[in-house]
């Protein structure tokens, strides 16, 4: 009797099958989140201004200032073999992050600034040069990175009729070391009341379970192994964490990823930068989201500290929801 064996992609999704217990019982918080006691926070506040002397510069108000937001893309053109990241035929990601590129500073022809990414909050500095164009001006700025971080660069770009856009080229031989961006001028204020939107699944891809399948009979058998991915419910579009004190008949029977997705959106609503890919990129769909810190430990409110100890003591023992995310 002949056998094949094929690796496919889940196509259809799995029942009440694809819940686990979860094995992996430890939950930590994201670096920059912890919850930290208010106490201890007000005396370090404290001390820092004490220590810390400012400096203040003499800064134009023009109106470039502020944060620049979108997507920060591969530049398919200049990268050799590029590929997208598949999950299964259902999922995929091109490799794009949200960035947030902040223009603090323009003192004469030099501009000071910030880059927000996929974790990572980095310092930048560079020139500026202003073409008058009508009643418009062009700007055109040339910035680099430190250069003291194995993900810095250099940015050059332009920013005119409201759209900034450019190209970054970093310094070291990344796996992805040219990128491209066209961005809008965005505000960020935090809002507790804000909800996720059905922008895109959340899919855990380092958590994956297999199921094998047999078709056929006599010499023809094939094996198909369909493959599912940690996953969330629509439960996470109807909890709010950040504006509701939750208490344990809320979050006692949520599967793993729900409580995940939960917790985060908490950060997220801080503007929390996500170093964890699958967390980044799903959040990076919401609209209202905007990458502008790496460390929110002592933004939270006090509804949202005693949620954050709820949901990670629930989600340390969780079961694992397992969903597949090809053609239905």
């Amino acid at each position: 009797m002949k056998k094949k064996s094929l690796v496919i992609a889940s196509l259809l999704l799995l029942s009440c099958e694809g819940a686990i217990k979860n094995s992996d019982a430890e939950v930590k918080e994201p670096q920059g989140a912890e919850v930290e006691d208010s106490t201890m926070a007000s005396q370090e506040s404290m001390e820092n201004q004490e220590t810390e002397t400012k400096v203040e510069l003499p800064t134009e108000k023009v109106d470039i200032l502020g944060y620049w937001v979108g997507y920060f893309e591969p530049d398919k053109k200049k990268i050799k073999d590029f590929n997208e990241m598949w999950v299964d035929e259902g999922f995929n990601w091109n490799r794009n992050n949200k960035i947030n590129i902040s223009i603090d500073r323009v003192v004469g022809e030099q501009v000071y600034g910030h880059s927000v990414v996929a974790g990572n909050d980095r310092p930048f500095e560079g020139s500026i040069k202003r073409i008058a164009q009508g009643n418009d001006t062009l700007y055109q700025i040339k910035a680099k990175e430190p250069g003291d971080d194995q993900y810095d660069g250099a940015f050059e770009f332009s920013i005119e009729n409201g759209q900034l856009k450019g190209t970054w080229t970093a310094n070291r031989n990344l796996k992805i070391k040219y990128r491209i961006y066209e961005l809008e001028k965005k505000t960020y204020q935090y809002n507790p009341d804000i909800m996720l939107t059905h922008a895109g699944p959340y899919v855990n891809w380092t958590k994956r379970i297999d199921k094998v399948e047999t078709y056929g009979e006599g010499d023809e058998v094939e094996e198909w192994i369909y493959s599912s991915y940690g996953s969330a419910t629509d439960k996470i579009y109807k909890v709010n964490a950040s504006n509701t004190l939750l208490k344990k008949g809320d979050v006692e029977n949520m599967k793993k990823g729900d409580l995940t997705i939960i917790r985060n959106t908490i950060y997220a609503r801080h503007g929390y930068s996500f170093k964890f890919q699958p967390l980044r990129v799903f959040f990076d769909q919401q609209d209202w989201y905007i990458p502008v810190h790496t460390d929110i430990k002592s933004e939270f409110t006090d509804i949202e500290k005693e949620n954050i100890k709820l949901l990670m003591k629930y989600e340390k023992n969780a079961a694992e929801y397992y969903d597949s995310f090809g053609r239905g």
